[in-house]
């Protein structure tokens, strides 16, 4: 008896337990708006296409790369595609001392500020997606975002075949690949890691560290003839290579004579 009383009682929670998360919810919501329609100056609340406040005249919305004074509901600058989110709360911050620490202007916050304006372009201006996924790509490479970055040039690739930058970006794929599957390497997921750098040398074939590693990983696996033709395949691209020799005798592979060129002798 006592469990179903339980059970009914649980029962009957659950609905207002759930009542209560939306309510909480819908008042966080209209507060954040308030939040954001509020002068932090001299908290008056405006309205949310406002760009100053109608009290003390200070701007609700400020982008600081620009300078342009937005309406408070906007998340993007309306001249300059900057992201305001972040500015909002940087803007509360004594301008000298914003300067003096630079805050959100390091290195890695302006490739994550790009790559938030660039996202928002995207869905503003399809159609310059092929220029916009360019340089997205680029910001990925330089963040180290290795899987995001080989999804997108794959992605690329497939969007626009006849692209003149395909040989850049085959180059640029491959190394995302190669990087990419070493953490897999890394993480012991051996199948993943030797398909992701299987595809990086089919990518670009002179992509000698992913035939090296793709060597390696098959040597580990005991899958010695696939080991030998990878490295063979690395030591063609960089003849006299002590580490990949080393590796090929382990494997008691023949080795051309012209491609121990380089080699110190003993």
């Amino acid at each position: 008896m006592e469990f179903y009383m339980i059970s009914f009682f649980r029962s009957r929670q659950i609905p207002v337990l759930i009542g209560l998360f939306l309510v909480v919810a819908f008042f966080g919501i209209v507060n954040a708006q308030i939040q954001r329609n509020m002068c932090r100056e001299c908290q008056a609340v405006t309205e949310p296409d406002a760009t100053h406040c109608p009290e003390c005249g200070e701007p609700l919305n400020l982008c600081l790369d620009c300078g342009t004074a937005n309406p408070a509901n906007v998340d993007f600058c309306q001249k300059c595609n900057a992201p305001l989110a972040e500015m909002r709360v940087l803007g509360s911050i004594d301008p000298d001392t914003r300067k003096e620490l630079k805050l959100g202007r390091s290195e890695r916050a302006e490739l994550e500020k790009d790559l938030l304006k660039l996202n928002y372009l995207l869905e503003k201006n399809p159609e310059d997606k092929e220029k916009l996924l360019f340089r997205k790509g680029k910001i990925l490479h330089r963040m180290e975002f290795f899987s995001q970055e080989a999804l997108l040039w794959r992605e690329y690739l497939q969007l626009f075949p006849q692209t003149s930058k395909k040989a850049f970006i085959q180059i640029y794929l491959s190394e995302a690949l190669r990087k990419w599957g070493y953490l897999f390497y890394s993480q012991k997921k051996i199948a993943s890691a030797s398909e992701l750098l299987g595809e990086a040398t089919e990518v670009n074939p002179a992509n000698k560290d992913a035939w090296q590693w793709l060597g390696r990983i098959n040597m580990e696996s005991n899958a010695r003839e696939e080991a030998r033709a990878a490295y063979l395949k690395a030591l063609a691209l960089e003849p006299g290579n002590p580490d990949i020799i080393h590796f090929l005798r382990k494997l008691k592979a023949d080795i051309p004579t012209e491609l121990l060129k380089g080699q110190k002798k003993p």
